[in-house]
């Protein structure tokens, strides 16, 4: 686990705020209150899908505007330990919990306001505590059904930017919306990240396959795959990759082996069907070139971050903002390969581009920059490529399948492929940010 004390790059916040702090150090907490709130505010971030880096300066923030400066957040994957030390005296308070299964940018938005209207005199132990409380009691702020649309709806604009016909795209819409459907009743009764995943994943995929022959697609492979585009876990993907860059990296290597566990997962679940359906060629594929291909890609890549926004809960202030870091980084993809540039070194630069944009945003309505821009950048994750790179891994390891240099050759190229995208994309929302935020604590 890893202590925020520890990370010489986060120090606190000092200012306005500090001539309210409350007189509190050296006050006896026998009880252990205190503690109690601040272990409240780190479980309520990570529960919301906030990088550890985000809770040890919340906690350590929050704690000195109180009036404690000797409090030590440590933070590990699986559990979170409060220290409060008051002369003599030492609190510890721990809470275990298991990986978030959803991003809530609404309540990370809202913790982010509760800290900042501290220094306004308002820094008490019982406004904060009412605070988190009515920030976990609140309802989402989009209904199920408009977020299972959504999501629908993001997971078609992901086919078609995979170059998926258009007789394919309402399969993938309604198989994607049952899958979601499946993953929210699933959520709190399964008890499980990967149990939960399992079942989505055959939900949505099994939805998928029995449309399939309705429909006369050309492309049924993408189609079945972006079906399931809304399990692979971006925004882990990138807590993680920020969470090993910060120097937690027992926490952000849990992280990526969580990603990597969930992807073996729904590439198990895909293997059956992807080896039933055989490919159509009734539908003709439409592919835009020029300036026309260009908005129509970012046209699609803003409807998937729509899509994708609302399934991180996103506050309704924020969404035009998502919508167009989406739509801009497609942009200066498509124009960076039209340059000639390798596709990987263009999404590196179309995600920094991105992540500029999404902290502007993030400035003005209070969400937070690294949420917007996962949303922005999880139409660009190499899902495709990396479903279909362990498919042939797996495939390479069955004893009678006989080995050709086509399969090998396809294998390899969809795996590195999947890997260096996966990279430029986590590069490219970590190096700006931590460039830009470098020396201020992330509250």
């Amino acid at each position: 686990m890893t202590s925020a004390q520890d990370d010489p790059a986060c120090p606190l916040a000092t200012g306005e705020g500090n001539n309210n702090r409350a007189s509190a150090s050296t006050e006896p907490d026998p009880e252990g209150y205190r503690v109690d709130l601040y272990l409240d505010l780190g479980r309520t971030l990570y529960e919301s899908g906030a990088s550890v880096q985000r809770i040890s300066d919340s906690v350590r923030y929050c704690a000195h505007t109180l009036g404690d400066d000797d409090v030590h957040a440590f933070v590990g994957n699986e559990a979170i330990e409060i220290g409060r030390r008051t002369g003599e005296r030492t609190q510890i308070r721990m809470h275990s919990f298991r990986e978030p299964v959803r991003v809530n940018a609404t309540i990370l938005q809202g913790v982010s306001r509760i800290l900042a209207s501290l220094g306004n005199g308002k820094a008490t132990p019982d406004y904060i505590k009412s605070g988190l409380r009515a920030l976990r009691d609140q309802p989402p702020v989009f209904p199920a059904w408009l977020t299972v649309i959504a999501v629908g709806a993001a997971c078609a604009a992901f086919a078609w930017l995979n170059n998926a016909d258009m007789l394919s795209l309402w399969v993938v819409f309604i198989a994607a919306s049952i899958g979601f459907a499946a993953k929210l009743y699933a959520v709190p009764r399964a008890g499980n990240l990967y149990l939960t995943v399992l079942l989505s994943a055959l939900v949505a995929s099994v939805s998928a396959l029995l449309l399939l022959p309705f429909s006369r697609t050309a492309t049924p492979e993408i189609a079945l795959i972006s079906s399931l585009l809304f399990l692979v876990p971006g925004a882990i993907l990138i807590n993680g990759g920020l969470d090993i860059v910060r120097d937690h990296t027992g926490c952000g290597i849990s992280r990526l082996v969580s990603v990597l566990a969930q992807l073996l997962v729904i590439t198990g679940v895909l293997l059956i069907p992807l080896s039933l359906i055989a490919p159509e060629t009734c539908g003709p594929v439409i592919v835009f070139s020029g300036v026309t291909g260009i908005l129509v890609s970012a046209a699609a890549a803003g409807i998937a971050a729509l899509g994708f926004s609302l399934m991180m809960n996103m506050p309704l202030a924020a969404l035009p903002g998502c919508i167009i870091c989406g739509g801009a980084a497609r942009v200066v993809r498509e124009v960076a390969i039209l340059a000639g540039l390798d596709p990987i070194m263009s999404i590196f630069i179309a995600m920094a581009v991105a992540t500029l944009l999404a902290f502007g945003i993030g400035r003005i309505t209070h969400v937070t920059e690294v949420v917007i821009a996962v949303a922005a950048g999880l139409p660009m994750i190499p899902g495709l490529a990396a479903i279909m790179g362990l498919n042939g891994l797996f495939q390479l390891t069955h004893p009678s399948v006989v080995i050709q240099s086509a399969l090998i050759q396809t294998t390899l190229q969809s795996s590195l492929y999947a890997v260096g995208v996966s990279l430029a994309l986590v590069a490219g929302i970590i190096f700006p940010l931590i460039i830009i935020t470098r020396g201020k604590p992330r509250i």
